[in-house]
């Protein structure tokens, strides 16, 4: 069972690593200019006494103050809405000046449960298969 859970793992991080390497496909469905952008990376905010810790899969900052807060799911079931919870959770923990406005975007490979669609918590929701048989 050990095994099944790490395989689960890597091909975790392997698509994230996929999901990074086709940036400009993302930045097109976001809608988002080349230029905007400030910084776009896997983003780590350590814990410390006065703030918690978090890590975002892929975040896309753009200079007029816009975050694009990207949660990534490889999963081989649908994606539930518990990730709207994982997802507040990581907003409430990000240590970020004032005049930024967070756009929460979940890419997935499986399927999302309309939970999660019908929320309306999302500000796109990706779905990498169909961004792949775009190319």
């Amino acid at each position: 069972m050990k095994l099944l859970s790490s395989w689960s793992s890597v091909m975790g991080f392997q698509f994230e690593n996929l999901v990074l390497s086709n940036r400009k496909i993302i930045h097109e469905v976001l809608g988002i200019d080349v230029s905007e952008i400030v910084n776009d990376n896997p983003f780590f905010q350590r814990k410390t006494k006065n703030k918690s810790g978090c890590q975002i899969d892929y975040f896309i900052q753009t200079k007029f103050g816009t975050c694009y807060l990207c949660e990534v799911k490889f999963s081989s079931k649908e994606v539930t809405e518990s990730v709207i919870d994982e997802v507040k959770q990581k907003i409430t923990s990000l240590s970020l000046p004032k005049n930024l406005s967070i756009r929460p975007v979940l890419i997935h490979v499986c399927g999302v449960d309309e939970k999660v669609i019908e929320s309306d918590f999302f500000s796109s929701i990706i779905d990498f298969n169909v961004l792949l048989n775009r190319r």
